[in-house]
């Protein structure tokens, strides 16, 4: 496949969507409540803001489920 910015955006993309699926199964998986448009808000996020709690869901999980409350309780919920 050539590398073109077509393929990188589609690439990121999808990193994107199974970041936010995990964040959804790791909030699941620790007993979050999760407001039911929980996948949009999390695709406001930006990829690096992603990773991070991804990283941190997997290096420090209460601090993880922490912010992504906050991340899902700031949009007014």
């Amino acid at each position: 496949m050539i590398d073109s910015p077509f393929w990188e955006e589609q690439r990121a993309k999808e990193r994107t969507r199974l970041w936010s699926q995990l964040l959804l199964t790791f909030a699941e998986a620790r007993g979050l409540t999760l407001p039911s448009d929980a996948s949009e808000l999390l695709a406001l996020l930006d990829a690096p803001a992603l990773e991070s709690l991804v990283n941190k869901a997997v290096t420090t999980p209460d601090i993880a489920a922490t912010e992504l409350r906050a991340v899902l309780t700031r949009q007014g919920h």
